[in-house]
């Protein structure tokens, strides 16, 4: 089905600016397909070896809830989002939409669009368990400082604005659908404290040293190459505060036909994990640090939280 322009942007983003994005998109999408065309030319280069620091295991049979664990896979997905207090998150969020909705204000699906027909059930259901679980254990408070990268005009950041925190995000906005403009749209007309920098998330942050008491990435480090994920994960280290937290959730992909980069974080390796989350970041793992989670080889969701000391 033809995507109409009413659905693709939000009626009061300006011409000029919907002209721009096109553009854009145009070039973006040039560049991409070239860099298919030469991933299957090629085949995987610098991937890590099958089975190699594997801690991600297809197995046979259920497998015990490790209810003490918050760095963990979204195998127990359902009884997770059946707790009282998930369900109390979820719940404010919805209720964040219906402010929005009311204003005729928009917000995003979880493929990063305006399109409706784009909040597939299962989809939206896998994000309401990753912002939650997310927001759960990050143990959010009024009034912090908070980064997000790769979400802007999400449900998710416009709900820690109205909760009264002050929301950065650091977006690139892939889809060229307008959502960095959205979301400083939104914020002003919510007088909510929130706003959007377009940027690409493997350059330096434009901020100073330990500025952010919370930091939040919702399935964004998977799709960035190796290089840029280490960029990203010295530049959140070097901006989060001391004893600050930060969160993020990432999928798993082993059924993609094309890696466009080396994606290796979505084949679930410990030691790509490590090499290039945990390490460049200077952090520690926040919780459990056993990752015993075991899941199906593919696609899937998974949460972590790294805390600086």
């Amino acid at each position: 089905m033809e995507k109409t322009h009413q659905e693709t942007y939000p009626l009061y983003i300006p011409l000029y600016y919907i002209l721009y994005l096109k553009y854009r998109k145009v070039k973006r999408q040039s560049a991409t397909r070239k860099m298919e065309r030469l991933a299957r030319k090629i085949g995987p280069v610098g991937f890590v070896p099958e089975g190699e620091g594997q801690w991600t295991v297809e197995v046979e049979g259920e497998i015990p809830n490790p209810t003490e664990h918050i760095n963990r896979s979204a195998l127990w997905m359902d009884e997770d989002l059946a707790l009282s207090e998930i369900q109390e998150i979820i719940a404010g969020i919805e209720a964040t939409k219906k402010k929005l909705d009311a204003k005729d204000l928009r917000y995003t699906s979880t493929a990063a669009s305006f399109i409706p027909r784009m909040y597939t059930e299962y989809s939206e259901k896998k994000n309401s368990w990753e912002n939650a679980w997310c927001f759960r254990h990050a143990d959010i408070q009024k009034g912090q400082n908070i980064l997000d990268i790769g979400g802007a005009s999400t449900a998710f950041n416009f709900f820690l604005a109205d909760k009264g925190c002050s929301v950065t995000s650091i977006d690139n906005d892939w889809g060229n659908c307008g959502i960095v403009y959205n979301m400083n749209y939104v914020g002003q007309k919510m007088g909510w404290e929130c706003r959007a920098i377009d940027r690409d998330a493997g350059q330096p942050l434009p901020f100073p040293d330990n500025h952010f008491e919370r930091i939040f990435s919702i399935c964004v480090i998977e799709h960035l190459t190796s290089p840029d994920r280490q960029n990203l994960m010295r530049e959140l280290g070097r901006v989060l505060k001391p004893g600050g937290i930060a969160a993020f959730s990432t999928d798993y992909d082993n059924d993609r036909e094309v890696l466009v980069f080396d994606k290796g974080l979505r084949f679930g390796y410990r030691e790509k994990f490590f090499h290039d989350v945990v390490d460049p970041s200077g952090l520690r793992l926040h919780g459990n640090t056993t990752l015993v989670d075991a899941y199906p080889l593919k696609n899937f969701l998974g949460a972590f939280f790294l805390r600086k000391d």
